[in-house]
């Protein structure tokens, strides 16, 4: 029976909701472009935690749309001299 109990409770915590508190801050939906940008910057002090957080900063970042895209620009030059 507490076998049982104790597979119970480790099934009940595998579907519980993971601890947000260290991705987190009350107010990161509200921030702007530029207070994101240094928030991921200020994440990088974090230690173990920083790549959790500045995940989340940057998933902020995309839903408004702050991210730019890297733009790609490819020159081919070709010289060709008649003698």
């Amino acid at each position: 029976m507490r076998f049982v109990t104790v597979i119970l409770l480790f099934l009940l915590l595998g579907c519980a909701l993971p601890d947000r508190s260290i991705l987190t801050r009350d107010g990161d939906e509200t921030l702007d472009c530029t207070a994101l940008k240094a928030e991921f910057d200020f994440a990088a002090e974090l230690g173990e935690n920083a790549p959790a957080r500045r995940r989340h900063i940057r998933a902020l970042q995309k839903e408004k749309q702050c991210v730019t895209p890297p733009k790609i620009s490819i020159s081919i030059g070709v010289s060709k001299s008649f003698n």
